[in-house]
């Protein structure tokens, strides 16, 4: 059979892919459709057939937990929040300048920028790169600026000294070229976080064939080892300052309510996703704590990395 565009691997451009699952959106609920993932035989890197680029607003609901939510008020939220200053504190120790500027790719309304703001004083200058223009009043609200566009459409004249690319590059197409353009308006000494789904992990498989929560489906078109990572970053002309696992509680807890909700043993929809479900916070909670005691001997759901210029 001869392999369409849509089959070739859009890391390293390899045509021999294999299938590698089927999925569908059990978070959302925003389509019944069914979509397969294929995975690249030379780089591993797992990837959906046919993403749709074309339909983000339909995919991306207005309940989207990115675009705010009840869980940005939960206990769990104020767990994490304090987590996350802590890294960003000793992050940015590491950036120069009495003042940082930082832009959150495909930052929401800006509620990480809140709490970077809130780690570190000298980040005084704060920028959302979000497609969604309904983000706008909320962003501004926040006192952040917003660029309105795809992360693929993106240029800058200005450069950042922070850039936080928290759970975006599994969300594009083409990773490679936005990889690259983000490269490109990092300011000399500056950081790029990058947080990612790992697919050499252990709920990915378990629940490969049924619908794991890390196919994000159908919003997570490309997704990566540390292997296939790496190269990726240097290929665009950066390397990694450090690399780590981290939990995935959101992985797990979306693969066990997509599950039971694909049974019918959980009621969950359009109107209520799976994070709205009142199983979500103590189903996650747990995650959490069970990934964490594995993080020492094992590779968990989620990969966290510091890049900067070569």
């Amino acid at each position: 059979m001869t392999k369409s565009s849509q089959d070739i691997c859009p890391v390293c451009n390899n045509r021999d892919t294999m299938f590698f699952a089927q999925a569908q959106d059990l978070e959302y609920f925003t389509t019944s459709e069914t979509f397969t993932y294929l995975r690249c035989r030379k780089c591993s890197t797992v990837f959906l057939r046919d993403p749709p680029v074309d339909r983000l607003h339909k995919i991306y609901p207005g309940n989207y937990y990115s675009a705010g939510s009840d869980f940005n008020e939960s206990y769990l939220y104020k767990i994490k929040d304090m987590l996350e200053k802590r890294i960003f504190r000793k992050i940015l120790r590491s950036v120069p300048g009495d003042s940082i500027s930082a832009l959150d790719v495909g930052g929401g309304h800006g509620w990480m920028l809140n709490t970077v703001r809130g780690a570190e004083p000298r980040v005084r200058e704060t920028f959302v790169l979000d497609f969604d223009e309904s983000l706008r009043r909320k962003v501004e609200e926040a006192g952040h600026v917003l660029y309105a566009q795809r992360v693929e459409e993106f240029t800058s004249e200005r450069k950042y000294d922070f850039i936080l690319m928290l759970n975006i590059i599994e969300h594009v197409a083409d990773p490679l070229r936005v990889m690259d353009a983000i490269s490109k308006v990092l300011s000399p000494g500056g950081a790029i976080l990058v947080k990612t789904p790992n697919v050499d992990t252990l709920d990915r498989y378990l629940f490969q064939r049924h619908n794991w929560g890390g196919f994000h489906c159908p919003r997570h078109f490309v997704l990566f080892n540390k292997s296939n990572l790496t190269w990726l970053v240097n290929q665009c002309g950066m390397e990694m300052a450090w690399f780590s696992y981290t939990q995935g509680a959101s992985q797990w807890t979306a693969s066990i309510l997509g599950m039971l909700a694909k049974k019918r043993i959980i009621s969950c929809d359009s109107e209520r996703s799976v994070y709205e479900h009142p199983l979500w916070a103590p189903v996650a909670t747990f995650a959490s704590a069970f990934d964490f005691m594995r993080l020492p001997f094992s590779k968990t759901a989620q990969m966290f990395c510091l890049l900067k210029h070569m």
